[in-house]
C-alpha cells in the first residue's frame, strides 16, 4: 500500500515502514508548531489492510472533523487534523513485484490449488474473504507471508494443523507439506514453481539492530533486517516484554533466554504471581504484531524448550538502542 500525507497548501510525506510520527518535538517526522500539540501527538502507520492513525498524546486528533481516541483505519481522502497541522491522506494499492506475487499455494484435497497472492490472505465464509468456503465462519483463517515464511492465524471457528488444534489468535509457522483441516475441508501447503524450500530463521534472517523509541502509550520498535527496516508499534505491556528481553538485568545478555521470573518483574512488577499461560498469551500477541509488520514473529520471539524462558533472537554483534 502506498500512503502519502499531504500538508494543506504544502509538501507531502510518504508513510514508510517506520510510520510517520507527528508531534511538537523537533525529532518528529512531521513537526507541529502549535503549543497545543503533544510532544508526540499521533502516529500514522501502514497496516495489512492500508493505513491507520494512532493517537499518542492528550490533545485531540481529528479525522474528518471528528475526534479520535483510539487507533482508526484511514481511507483515501481522509483529513487528519492536529493542532498546527492538517493532512490529507492519499492511499493507492501498489502492484507487487512478479517474483513476490506468489510464493505459496494451498492444495485442496478435494481438488484445486489456490495461490497465496498477498498478505494477509484470508479464508472464510464471508463475501469479502479472499478464498470463500461455504459454511465456514467469516475470516476463519489468515495466512501471512513475513520474512519469506508462511504463517497461519486462526481468527474464528476451529481448525487443526497436522492433527493438532490451532489456538485462537496464535500465529503458527507453516512448512511445505503441512496439513490444515477445517470442518470437512483439507488443505496442504505447497510452494509455487521455482521455489524449492522455505526459509528457516537463521543468522541471515535476524536483526542486526533493534531501536526502541518510547511513546506515551507504548513504543515503536524498528528492526534492521537483511531486507530493510521493519517497524512495529507495541502497546505498553508488549513493549515491556521486548524491553525485558533486550535490556535484561545484570547476568543476562540480549538474545539469551530470559527466565520468566525476570520477565514478570519487568512486565508485571505489582503481580509477581502471573501465570505461565498469561505470559504465553502476551508472547502470542506480540508475535502477531511482528508478523503484521512483515517479521517472522514466531522465529524471532522464541520460547525455551522447557517453556521457562523467552528470547528475542539477534544476529551476532547486533546493537540495541533505546531512545526516550
Amino acid at each position: 500500500m502506498h500512503c502519502m500525507l499531504v500538508v494543506t497548501d504544502g509538501p507531502s510525506r510518504r508513510v514508510g515502514a517506520n510510520g510517520v510520527l507527528i508531534g511538537r518535538r523537533e525529532d518528529c517526522d512531521l513537526v507541529a508548531g502549535d503549543p497545543r500539540a503533544s510532544r508526540r501527538h499521533a502516529l500514522v502507520r501502514l497496516t495489512s489492510d492500508g493505513a491507520e492513525v494512532v493517537p499518542l498524546g492528550r490533545a485531540p486528533v481529528e479525522v474528518n472533523g471528528k475526534p479520535v481516541a483510539a487507533a482508526r483505519a484511514l481511507a483515501h481522502g481522509d483529513v487528519i487534523a492536529v493542532p498546527g497541522l492538517e493532512l490529507t491522506v492519499e492511499l493507492a494499492a501498489e502492484s507487487p513485484a512478479p517474483a513476490a506475487r506468489m510464493l505459496y499455494r494451498l492444495s485442496r484435497a478435494r481438488g484445486g490449488s489456490f495461490g497465496i497472492t498477498h498478505s494477509p490472505f484470508v479464508l472464510g465464509g464471508g463475501s469479502g474473504d479472499d478464498l470463500i468456503v461455504k459454511g465456514w465462519p467469516e475470516h476463519a483463517l489468515a495466512f501471512h507471508v513475513a520474512g519469506g515464511e508462511l504463517f497461519v492465524e486462526l481468527a474464528a471457528g476451529t481448525a487443526k494443523l497436522n492433527g493438532l488444534e490451532l489456538a485462537r489468535e496464535a500465529v503458527e509457522p507453516l512448512v511445505i507439506g503441512d496439513e490444515l483441516v477445517v470442518r470437512e475441508e483439507t488443505f496442504v501447503v505447497e510452494v509455487t514453481r521455482g521455489r524449492s524450500k522455505t526459509t528457516v530463521g537463521d543468522s541471515h534472517a535476524l536483526p542486526t539492530c533493534v531501536a526502541i523509541e518510547m511513546l506515551p502509550r507504548g513504543g515503536r520498535v524498528v528492526f534492521a533486517m537483511p531486507d530493510g527496516e521493519h517497524a512495529v508499534v507495541l502497546s505498553d505491556r508488549r513493549l515491556d516484554l521486548v524491553i525485558a528481553l533486550l535490556r535484561p538485568p545484570a547476568g543476562y545478555q540480549p538474545g539469551e533466554f530470559i527466565p520468566d521470573d525476570v520477565v514478570r518483574a519487568v512486565v508485571w512488577p505489582r503481580n509477581p504471581e502471573v501465570s505461565r499461560p498469561e505470559i504465553n498469551t502476551l508472547i502470542s500477541r506480540c508475535r502477531r504484531d511482528f508478523v503484521q509488520a512483515g517479521l517472522a514473529g514466531p522465529r524471532l520471539l522464541e520460547r525455551a524448550p522447557s517453556g521457562g524462558g523467552t528470547r528475542l533472537r539477534l544476529a551476532p554483534g547486533a546493537r540495541v538502542e533505546v531512545a526516550s
